[in-house]
């Protein structure tokens, strides 16, 4: 019995995670005013994507204390480069958590975007600034 409940729970963790996942990803407008989709998953296969470039953007030690105020400064810095390399998509991969104990062996890591051009995304994928 036990294994059971177990196993349900973890479906259901796995189901929500996947589901959050999709929330990650929404539409923006450059300063120069073009559509960007940003977030923090790479684009869907049938959105017919190249990649053009990579890039380091600054997180720092303040990032990994204020990651939702750190990710929503990248992903602006991004949607505002985007245009600037041809890509309609950013992919923002902010430095994962290592480390000992309490201690963040990656603490002064930075993020990386990832600039893509898509033929055909969708007409919406959420909505944001």
């Amino acid at each position: 019995m036990l294994r059971r409940v177990t196993f349900i729970a973890a479906t259901a963790a796995l189901a929500a995670c996947q589901t959050m996942g999709g929330l990650t990803v929404k539409d923006y407008t450059a300063k120069s005013g073009e559509r960007i989709v940003a977030g923090q998953a790479e684009p869907k296969a049938e959105y017919g994507c190249a990649k053009l470039a990579q890039e380091k953007q600054d997180w720092g030690i303040t990032g990994n204390m204020n990651k939702v105020g750190a990710m929503e400064r990248v992903t602006r810095v991004a949607v505002d480069t985007a245009p600037s390399k041809g890509a309609n998509y950013a992919y923002i991969i902010a430095p994962a958590e290592w480390g000992v104990g309490s201690l963040n062996l990656n603490a002064f890591s930075d993020a990386r975007v990832a600039y893509y051009k898509c033929g055909s995304l969708p007409a919406s994928v959420g909505r944001s600034g």
